[in-house]
């Protein structure tokens, strides 16, 4: 049953032709819609789990800038320590000098005596004049546990009566001596952190001693040193890596926690909930509105267009034929010669442009056999062959696969394809003929061709001065660079020996790092061009290669090489095999995440050389186009060196299944070995 009886069996139902276009609009544009919703609120749950993403890193970058801020102020105390006035109990030049510092710091040092916590210096109080007696506990605390274990201490968040201000005390004790130096640091150092992790609008940032007391708050410093009202969030943050709950105000905020290791103390990021929903809700309603607006005009054109379908071909579509000035129109109209033959091979059709083709008049062509336009020496070939179209009933090209000649009434010849399709009528069978005039499609093809060649030689000269450039840099580096770095190591050895103390040991160091600055340059030199490749062959050359390469990514790599003749073909070819390792090498230490073995192996089938490289890190996707997604090039690149040389690439890969490189090179012509 065709298209039109359909209709009409439709149409007895009663159904039109815009209910039918309707109804598949309706029928593509509801399941698209819906995907697209399931799409939207897709995007909306990766922006939400951006957010809160970004709320780890802030709080984890804050837990950075606070540990280097109790880093710096330890360093400073182990600096005051080395004092020269305090090594000598110059106790009045050593309170100049903290006094000093501090000023610097905004804070206050504190010098205490270990045997009974009493304060012997204190930069905010004038040499001479009496110092406080009351000591807070916290200070105490944290002075006892330096004491005990040795290392430097810090306290949790206290007020300090001295500088009348909220503070945390780091210290250490001083080695050799019954003395504890500590540095009071006020809140608001902290709290310019949390100002410096520049939080977006409504996100709350805290800072939380062990005792779940507040040091600092970007919102509200009024709080500092008060508790926590919910004493459970730290638990709930640090056991599910996220907790709900409500903030002074009674919002709720999604909260995120991050540990210091340095001192204990949590950092938390809260973030409203209002805020994390916004982007579903936003997308919902947009997209709800969006599709509701398209589904209305997609039914509105297909109910406008499908009344004009109705009316223009009738309410069953298409129910006649062409007209005689329809079917002429697109005779006339092909942009290709068209001529239609009997099966006595006369031509009784002809367009305009089959005229323009071959400089006949439509009149000249009726009547006459189609072997009028084939040349002479082919007429007989051709003829046998149309006559064998005609009998098909199938349509097939011809003049794809060999050359096929037309002849014009000049006696000039031009390349054709012809398209055959038999016809079949009441008034018996015929054959259409499609010609097309393909000789400015053959001279581009030609120029192409010649133009790629040109590319290819290009290239092959590129990467020929390339590996010259780099045996001529390797060179440069390892006779010239080298010598000279060695013979400056030599020269700083010998002055190594002539100094002492800590003059011999800055020498020493920097001698050191002189010998790992060879070590790199010869690295260098080797991965440009190894010397081996000319001295010892390319057999030498890659086995060396793989097991450095092994060495040094601590990764178990085998060479075995089945081929006696590897070094008897060309040096273009040699070369391109060694930089196809490197690269292939090079793409398992960046891409094969947990690769623990890797294999090079080297065989001859024949004329043919064929190079595998296994590993079974992490795999891929065998049918990429060859870059990665950190927009590398490794795999085009070995592709193209293939291609210049005659070579083939085959990938074998699957995720989490490893990888195989498969190149395989011609390697016919052969040099005589000495």
């Amino acid at each position: 049953m065709n298209i039109n009886k359909r209709l009409r069996a439709l149409s007895r139902k009663g159904f039109s032709v815009r209910f039918l276009l309707s109804g598949v609009v309706a029928a593509i544009l509801i399941p698209a819609l819906l995907f697209g919703g399931w799409l939207t609120l897709h995007s909306a749950d990766a922006e939400r789990t951006l957010l809160e993403r970004n709320s780890g890193d802030k709080a984890a970058q804050v837990v950075t800038d606070i540990d280097d801020d109790i880093a710096a102020a330890k360093a400073t105390l182990i600096a005051l320590a080395n004092s020269h006035f305090l090594q000598v109990n110059d106790f009045q030049s050593f309170h100049r000098q903290c006094a000093e510092v501090a000023k610097q710091l905004g804070g206050q040092i504190v010098l205490r005596d270990t045997a009974d916590g009493h304060q012997i210096i204190n930069s905010v109080i004038a040499w001479g004049r009496p110092l406080p007696e009351n000591n807070a506990q916290q200070a105490l605390e944290a002075m006892n546990e330096a004491i005990r274990t040795g290392a430097p201490s810090i306290s949790n968040v206290f007020f300090g009566p001295s500088l009348k201000k909220f503070i945390v005390n780091v210290g250490i004790p001083i080695e050799s001596t019954r003395y504890f130096l500590a540095v009071g640091i006020p809140v608001h150092a902290f709290a310019d952190s949390l100002q410096g992790a520049a939080l977006p609008a409504n996100w709350i940032i805290s800072l939380v001693d062990s005792n779940d007391t507040i040091i600092a708050r970007s919102d509200r410093n009024e709080l500092t040193g008060s508790k926590l009202n919910n004493s459970e969030l730290a638990t709930r943050v640090l056991q599910d890596g996220f907790a709900i709950g409500n903030n002074r105000d009674g919002i709720a905020y999604r909260w995120v926690a991050r540990r210091s290791d340095l001192t204990g103390w949590l950092v938390y990021v809260g973030i409203p909930v209002s805020e994390l929903e916004a982007p579903a809700r936003r997308a919902l309603i947009t997209y709800s509105a969006a599709s509701s607006l398209l589904f209305i005009l997609a039914m509105a054109l297909s109910f406008f267009f499908g009344e004009r379908v109705s009316r223009s071909f009738g309410e069953m579509g298409i129910d006649r034929t062409p007209t005689r000035e329809e079917f002429h129109i697109l005779f006339e109209s092909a942009p290709n010669g068209v001529l239609v033959a009997d099966n006595d091979g006369l031509i009784v059709l002809a367009n305009e442009r089959l005229e323009r083709q071959f400089g006949y008049a439509r009149g000249e062509l009726i009547g006459r056999g189609v072997e009028l336009l084939v040349p002479e020496r082919f007429r007989g070939g051709h003829l046998s062959l149309d006559r064998t179209f005609g009998g098909s009933s199938e349509f097939r090209p011809m003049g794809r696969e060999r050359e096929l000649l037309g002849r014009r009434k000049d006696g000039s010849e031009f390349r054709i394809e012809i398209g055959l399709n038999p016809i079949t009528t009441t008034h018996g069978n015929f054959v259409m003929a499609t010609i097309v005039d393909v000789t400015e499609r053959i001279l581009a093809e030609n120029r192409l061709f010649a133009a790629q060649a040109e590319r290819d030689d290009l290239r092959r000269n590129f990467m020929r001065a390339q590996e010259g450039e780099r045996l001529r840099l390797a060179r440069e580096l390892h006779d010239q660079t080298g010598q000279a770095l060695t013979g400056a190591m030599l020269e700083l050895k010998d002055l190594e020996l002539r100094l002492k103390g800590e003059e011999r040991n800055r020498a020493r160091a920097l001698r050191k790092s002189m010998e790992q600055m060879g070590k790199t340059l010869h690295r260098v030199a080797w991965e440009l061009r190894p010397a081996s490749i000319d001295e010892l062959g390319l057999t030498s050359a890659l086995a060396n290669y793989v097991s450095e390469w092994g060495r040094q990514y601590a990764i178990e790599a085998d060479f075995l090489c089945r081929d006696l003749l590897l070094d008897s073909i060309a040096d273009e070819k040699r070369t391109a095999i060694y930089r196809i390792v490197q690269e292939a090498l090079t793409n398992v230490a960046k891409h094969a995440h947990g690769a623990t073995t890797v294999s090079v192996v080297v065989d001859r089938s024949n004329s043919t050389l064929q190079l595998t490289v296994e590993d079974n890190g992490s795999g891929m996707d065998a049918n990429a186009s060859g870059k990665r997604p950190d927009g590398g090039l490794g795999l085009a690149g070995l592709r193209e060196r293939l291609t210049l040389i005659g070579g083939q690439l085959e990938i074998e890969s699957s995720p989490d299944a490893g990888t195989t490189i498969f190149a395989r090179v011609p390697v016919g012509e052969q040099r005589l070995i000495a």
